[in-house]
């Protein structure tokens, strides 16, 4: 009955850290996404991550992630309708890194290949909606360090730290990989959008390779299945994109 009643306050003080989160990100979206505002944002969100200091499952590569995503999401979207939309997913990938970190979900794995997918979506969307003729190698290298981080604390995650240089060296080889194709990406005639998609389906690709190959689960029937369902989605992104291969 005691684990029960601490496991509810925990899931409660998730659920309404959570709610500041979002609700802090709202408030400084409609005020404009100013210095202060962002600021007080970015502290505010900073000391609900790491109270308690406690970590079970560290998510500070997330964490940093989403924090900068969201606060270039803000700057972007502040005069948009979309600002409200962006501080409700915001406020629920908080809720994920925070309740991996704390050890409140038991698939904590899936949870994290889930929000670190959705954080690299809107990365992407993020980087081929910016006017990349303009600091092009900071916003790219960003990304980059981005899919870093969440490659390897996933793998982090799914090994329970057990082998922190083989998951070292499985995410430098996803960053390398995404960085090639992000390049490549950009240089297509499609919309950010279908970009940002395609970019996602090669992350998921990417992602279930690396993870197949570290738990020694990768066989022939895997790869079929996986590059036929990758074919098929990368077909359907070229025909709603209208882009034909020549």
């Amino acid at each position: 009955m005691k684990n029960l009643l601490q496991r509810q306050r925990n899931q409660a003080s998730l659920f309404l850290k959570s709610l500041i989160f979002g609700g802090a990100l709202a408030w400084a979206s409609a005020g404009g996404f100013s210095v202060a505002g962002g600021t007080a944002f970015a502290v505010l969100a900073v000391v609900m991550y790491f109270s308690p200091l406690a970590e079970r499952y560290p998510t500070k590569g997330a964490f940093a992630v989403l924090l900068g995503v969201a606060m270039i999401a803000a700057q972007f979207l502040h005069e948009t309708p979309f600002w409200l939309p962006m501080s409700v997913v915001s406020a629920a990938l908080f809720a994920a890194v925070l309740g991996i970190k704390e050890y409140l979900f038991i698939q904590r794995s899936r949870i994290y290949y889930v929000t670190a997918l959705g954080l690299l979506y809107l990365a992407y969307l993020l980087f081929f909606l910016s006017d990349k003729s303009a600091y092009f190698l900071p916003k790219y290298g960003a990304v980059i360090i981005a899919a870093y981080l969440l490659f390897r604390e996933w793998l982090s995650v799914i090994s329970t730290f057990q082998f922190p240089k083989r998951e070292r060296v499985a995410a430098l080889v996803g960053a390398f990989l995404v960085a090639q194709l992000l390049w490549a990406t950009a240089l297509l005639p499609i919309g950010f959008l279908n970009s940002a998609t395609l970019m996602l389906l090669v992350t998921f690709t990417i992602g279930e390779l690396l993870v197949n190959y570290f738990l020694q689960a990768a066989n022939r029937r895997f790869l079929y299945q996986l590059l036929t369902v990758s074919g098929i989605l990368f077909l359907i992104i070229c025909w709603t994109s209208g882009w034909t291969l020549p």
